[in-house]
């Protein structure tokens, strides 16, 4: 069913009665054949050390954060770390048969405002694998998150990693996105694929873990029906297979070496000037400017879909723009024409460790809109970002927004995908669609950017000759 708010702008599906789910407890979580125990060095250390110990060739952690652990004393060290992480809730995978744990995983990226949590730092020993154990300690995971009312919950993977991609569908997950240099990994790049299910998604999977898992569906511990073909009707999309020329030693697909590789600086009290503009840190002195620029939409377009306004009063509008001025992230900043502020956007997602910066937040007044000086705003903050050493260049916004998704397009960021119930904005669902540009992309993107902004493309009425969207289009690798 199409929404559409007074304005004739479509919106997100009510979510009536919306109340954020709790955080994950350290609690156990318990199924027939295997239990879930909130992570703790001293009871499931040894065991982990013995299951882990049984992948001799160190294959299992090509594609983790960590290599594999030399001894004991270090693995022990990293139960230590990890346990007590507030962000992340470790769990040891126990057998219910042996009491021994055999594997280990979290809850991770929680975020009960947007009903959003995913399941990932999976660690299966050899004798976890391809296991009714495995797979029900994923549903256990999934089971919480939904009947805790979660409405969103989310897998990552290196996409070189086939087993993995192949388990998110397995498990009912659908292909959402794949985000390219997401991370700097052991040297090497890493891009992310996303999957998810959503709580429309979960009656069906859950009727097909129940299934699976029912001891009518084994045989001499063989499976008479696939767990792939009970999940299969709740997919709404499928990955595209992912490959790699370059291979490790034990013939596994790994992405390039980054070398030299360095985090950038984090952004702070830049100024960025260019011809038609100026862009500085957000301040109360750009109060004045802004709240009377954006005064000039006087039914509240420019803020539709964004989490805040419209403000009818400036002390409203003071008291969100005093909020903004002390965050770092999202950093704020000021656009101005001629000296007078005439709209805002800003650095945020900012992770240098990561490469991986973005830019959003942006409004800009029926003054700014459609102007050169746009253009040249968002030209500088990307120059900003790839210059100062970010690999990746992220752009996100409500799927529904179609102005801004042909205006990431137009600046030359690629699609990757939609977030489905990504978050709740304003009352009403969010899908999020994701665009992005990198570091081997930005010389083009910078040539054209250029081209576009020199004298010589616009005529004595200031109308442009050639158009930025023509000479970015080379550069997408996606659209939509």
């Amino acid at each position: 069913m199409t929404h559409t708010n007074d304005l004739g702008q479509p919106i997100g599906a009510p979510v009536p009665d919306w109340t954020p789910p709790p955080r994950p407890a350290r609690e156990v979580l318990a199924g027939q054949y295997v239990r879930l125990e909130p992570l703790d060095e001293d009871r499931h250390g040894p065991d982990l050390w013995e299951a882990f110990s049984a992948n001799t060739d160190g294959s299992d952690w090509t594609y983790r954060m960590q290599e594999p652990f030399a001894s004991e004393a270090a693995l022990t060290a990293w139960l230590r770390e990890i346990q007590s992480l507030d962000d992340m809730i470790y769990y040891a995978y126990v057998s219910q048969e042996t009491g021994k744990a055999l594997g280990n995983g979290a809850f991770m990226t929680i975020a009960p405002t947007a009903g959003s949590i995913e399941v990932g730092s999976i660690m299966f020993s050899p004798a976890l694998q391809r296991t009714r154990m495995a797979t029900e300690a994923m549903y256990l995971h999934m089971r919480w998150a939904f009947e805790a009312g979660y409405r969103r919950f989310e897998w990552t993977c290196d996409p070189l990693n086939l087993a993995s991609m192949r388990a998110a569908a397995r498990l009912g997950l659908s292909y959402e996105a794949n985000f390219r240099h997401a991370y700097v990994s052991k040297g090497r790049n890493r891009d992310k694929a996303v999957f998810a299910a959503t709580d429309r998604d979960w009656p069906t999977i859950k009727t097909a873990f129940e299934t699976w898992l029912s001891p009518e569906n084994f045989e001499d511990g063989v499976q008479k029906i696939p767990l792939s073909e009970l999940t299969g009707p709740s997919l709404v999309a499928t990955a595209p297979r992912f490959a790699s020329s370059r291979k490790n030693d034990l013939g596994q697909p790994i992405d390039a070496e980054v070398a030299g590789w360095t985090p950038p600086r984090r952004p702070n009290d830049e100024v960025m000037e260019g011809r038609f503009c100026r862009l500085e840190r957000l301040t109360e002195a750009h109060g004045p400017d802004l709240f009377e620029a954006l005064s000039d939409d006087t039914e509240g377009r420019v803020f539709t879909y964004m989490p805040n306004g419209p403000f009818a009063e400036y002390e409203a509008y003071l008291e969100w723009l005093r909020a903004e001025m002390t965050c770092s992230d999202p950093l704020q900043f000021a656009i101005l024409v001629e000296g007078r502020g005439v709209g805002t956007a800003s650095f945020l997602r900012i992770a240098p460790e990561a490469g991986s910066i973005e830019v959003g937040y942006i409004t800009f007044t029926p003054r700014l809109q459609r102007t050169p000086a746009a253009t040249e705003a968002m030209f500088l903050m990307m120059q900003w970002a790839f210059e100062a050493g970010y690999r990746r260049y992220e752009w996100k916004c409500n799927a529904l927004n179609a102005p801004s998704r042909r205006a990431a397009m137009r600046l030359g960021l690629s699609y990757e995908g939609v977030f489905r119930q990504a978050q709740i904005v304003k009352d009403g669902n969010r899908d999020t669609a994701w665009y992005a540009a990198i570091d081997s992309e930005w010389p083009r993107l910078r040539a054209a950017f250029e081209t576009w902004l020199a004298p010589e493309n616009f005529d004595q009425q200031g109308q442009q000759r050639s158009s930025l969207s023509d000479m970015t289009e080379p550069v997408l690798i996606a659209k939509g």
